[in-house]
């Protein structure tokens, strides 16, 4: 590999040398670079070793650790707790995929032969695009500040520890706090890619709102549209 490249780097962590094969392809003829290891403790050391700027994790993994335990010990070291995470998944319950969100997975994709390469590719990107923001250095609300090029949030005064996708759904809100958004503009994933919109960006919400503690109203409710940034309760 060219360490002058621009290329995104991606690692892929999934234990079927098929599946890991016809990833490898798609991504390598979408221009992006690609390391790749079978396993959740092979991954890791890739990970350390070869810092990517995304995860591609399978949720079922041989041996130990499982693609939930890769995930929630990335979010615990700091080196990796704002490496953007999307999970392969087959054909499983909601309350599976909703187990990855919570650990702090940023999207999901579901394992199909309908799956299509462009959508792939086109998650992926959609990721990407989320966790480089441009616009404003500092953004400053009452009790809010937020800074995007170190992609760092803060509540009176202390950092949120939040992952990559709650960092850009907090920041959307932050620069459009004069209207209401829809969880798809939210959770930008690409033209006509909508499973699991909802559902996504609402338990993503909830963790938003659980580390933003007392000042949980910042991110408010608009019924039948989605989120806005709320206004301080009235005493």
């Amino acid at each position: 590999m060219d360490a002058m490249s621009d290329a995104h780097k991606i690692v892929i962590i999934e234990d079927e040398a098929p599946v890991r094969a016809l990833l490898h392809d798609v991504l390598v003829h979408a221009g992006m670079e690609v390391c790749m290891a079978p396993d959740g403790a092979k991954g890791l050391a890739v990970i350390a070793e070869w810092p990517p700027d995304l995860l591609l994790l399978d949720h079922e993994l041989p041996g130990g650790p499982t693609g939930l335990e890769v995930c929630r010990q990335l979010r615990a070291e700091a080196a990796t707790a704002h490496l953007p995470i999307i999970v392969l998944t087959g054909e499983m319950s909601e309350d599976v995929e909703l187990s990855f969100l919570e650990a702090g997975a940023d999207d999901y994709i579901r394992k199909s032969r309908r799956l299509k390469s462009a959508v792939l590719v086109g998650r992926i990107n959609a990721v990407l695009r989320r966790t480089h923001p441009t616009g404003p250095e500092v953004i400053q609300t009452e009790h809010l500040t937020i800074h995007p090029g170190r992609r760092e949030a803060q509540v009176d005064g202390q950092t949120l520890k939040l992952t990559p996708t709650e960092f850009d759904i907090l920041y959307k809100l932050a620069t459009n706090p004069d209207r209401a958004l829809s969880r798809r503009e939210l959770l930008d994933r690409g033209e006509k890619d909508e499973e699991g919109v909802d559902r996504t960006v609402d338990v993503h919400v909830l963790s938003i709102r659980r580390k933003l503690g007392s000042k949980d109203w910042l991110v408010s409710t608009v019924w039948g549209v989605g989120y806005r940034l709320g206004a301080a309760p009235e005493a």
